[in-house]
């Protein structure tokens, strides 16, 4: 299963609530268009400033409706995030006990918010690996495989991970996949 990608890039302040809600309304406006399972894709790489309450309004909500049980599946990754940004996702995120895909500045992968740590690991794992089964997954982390299994189950209910078939997909690697490489790195110019 390949979603259908939004990517969206901020470049603002992020410090009020209705700059947040406008934002918000924004991306799910362009899933709802899309018609099908999307992974909704917000750059913070430019965003100098997001306060408690836009993160509240972009990514907690945000984060709550892609893991509610609609008939249209999306997930979100929030990709860019620096120190700045840290202290109020996580605020809003834990909140409401929600949890967070996203990659920092750097590139690193990070889970923002409120998760079991085993699930944690579990999500690293499928991080690193791009994608996986739930037998392989438990080999590799010394783990029964019904356990992984119940774990898995969170992750994807809560939109952390992308369910194809019997494998599981990390968010990351849906991005990747879904990426074309830029012209110079297909020979083009």
């Amino acid at each position: 299963m390949r979603p259908a990608i939004i990517h969206t890039t901020l470049f603002s302040l992020l410090v009020t609530r209705p700059t947040g809600r406008s934002v918000r309304t924004n991306v799910e406006r362009q899933i709802a268009a899309a018609g099908r399972t999307v992974l909704a894709v917000l750059d913070m790489r430019d965003v100098p400033l997001i306060d408690f309450s836009c993160a509240d309004e972009i990514v907690a909500k945000l984060v709550l409706l892609a893991s509610d049980a609609s008939p249209q599946r999306w997930f979100v990754l929030f990709r860019g995030i620096g120190e700045r940004h840290l202290g109020p996702i996580e605020t809003a995120l834990s909140r409401q006990g929600l949890a967070a895909a996203a990659e920092s500045a750097e590139g690193q992968p990070l889970l923002l918010g409120a998760l079991d740590p085993g699930a944690v690991a579990v999500w690293r794992e499928i991080w690193t690996l791009g994608r996986t089964r739930a037998s392989p997954l438990a080999t590799r982390l010394q783990l029964p495989v019904d356990r992984v299994e119940g774990m898995l189950e969170e992750l994807v209910t809560r939109a952390l991970v992308i369910r194809d078939g019997n494998r599981y997909v990390s968010l990351g690697r849906a991005f990747q996949d879904a990426d074309p490489p830029p012209a110079e790195d297909r020979g083009e110019r």
